[in-house]
């Protein structure tokens, strides 16, 4: 899949404050799970009752740019089978989800030449350092290293948490910006069609993530936890989830999902409204419906009708419900969920792994 979901609500859900990565495993990781890029902060409620909030950073927070449409230009025409749009121009948001501590920067991302985007998160902590430690690293636009920039601290860790391609493409790009950061990677790095090496993506000298390091130099501030299955279908899955002890917050990548009712701030208009428009998918995937082949006004109603197929779209391998979108669409929002695809292709096959390594 060549996006998933990213975490943003404003929504906080109560779950017994865990303290340790092991806590947080046991009691948030005792299913087998599935977030691109998905910060979980875990802010304590009261001091008298060990209870944390759970809070899915973003919507309600304020969400910052540059304010200027320049310096979003990034070329790009990679990806197999299908490229990974937008081509020309990212548009970078800003949220401040921990104050003073951890940042989510937000891009939109396309799949291909089709009207389906989603939002593809990273997330930046400041440690104790003072230095930057950043997660998952999008598009390097203008934009986005200004944004950064603005934080006013060195960018000392870059991480690439998981073998996903969609995540990988940026490593090289973004690392070049910051010479002076170490690279980490998630361990049984690969590719398909052609298994190439880290260095054909522009990712020189990196350093491999191990399962509960303490060698790392982040270890006494950031937990981490490897979770590599067998091979299943074309390769393994591999993804490191971190836990940020002072801020109580765990990031995974795609181990779970949280969509959103409404669409991001960093997805633009026409491509909710192309994704709106009864195209050609609609149509295929109506089964003999009668689909109206009629123009689509720009208004709030459509553009929200664009984010549900999007999602549906991206959750599942031909839904049949996008001429009508919402029923679905309410079943999956709002919570975190397994997506379905993760779910069907990855832990299905292999529950047990699952749930012995995250738990």
């Amino acid at each position: 899949m060549a996006a998933a979901m990213a975490v943003s609500s404003s929504k906080s859900m109560v779950l017994q404050s865990p303290k340790t990565f092991r806590e947080i495993s046991s009691s948030f990781l005792g299913e087998p799970l599935r977030v691109k890029g998905l910060s979980l902060h875990l802010k304590p409620r009261s001091k008298k009752r060990d209870i944390a909030s759970l809070v899915i950073a973003s919507a309600g927070a304020t969400v910052a740019t540059s304010g200027r449409g320049g310096g979003r230009f990034y070329l790009n025409f990679t990806g197999f089978p299908f490229p990974l749009g937008p081509f020309l121009n990212r548009r970078t948001t800003r949220t401040e989800a921990v104050k003073g501590c951890i940042w989510l920067f937000e891009q939109e991302q396309a799949l291909g030449f089709s009207s389906v985007s989603t939002n593809i998160r990273m997330t930046v902590i400041k440690l104790k350092s003072g230095g930057l430690w950043v997660h998952a690293p999008i598009a390097p636009t203008k934009e986005c290293i200004q944004l950064l920039k603005e934080l006013g601290a060195p960018v000392e860790y870059i991480v690439l948490p998981t073998f996903a391609y969609e995540h990988k493409i940026f490593v090289g790009p973004f690392s070049r910006k910051f010479p002076q950061a170490q690279v980490w990677v998630a361990p049984r790095q690969w590719s398909w069609p052609l298994n190439l090496p880290l260095e054909f993506f522009g990712i020189f000298r990196s350093k491999t993530l191990k399962d509960g390091d303490l060698l790392t130099p982040w270890a006494d501030e950031i937990e981490q936890k490897v979770l590599s299955s067998p091979e299943v279908g074309i390769g393994p899955y591999v993804e490191v989830a971190f836990y940020h002890k002072r801020s109580r917050t765990l990031l995974v990548t795609d181990a779970v999902i949280f969509v959103p009712r409404k669409p991001p701030e960093c997805i633009s208009k026409e491509s909710l409204l192309a994704s709106a428009k009864n195209g050609l998918a609609v149509k295929i995937l109506s089964k003999g419906k009668e689909v109206p082949d009629e123009p689509v006004v720009d208004n709030n109603m459509n553009r929200q009708k664009g984010w549900e197929r999007m999602v549906l779209q991206i959750l599942f391998l031909g839904p049949s419900n996008l001429l009508e979108p919402n029923a679905s669409f309410a079943q999956m929002s709002q919570k975190l969920i397994v997506s379905p695809i993760v779910k069907t292709l990855v832990f299905s096959k292999v529950p047990e792994k699952v749930k012995n390594i995250w738990s």
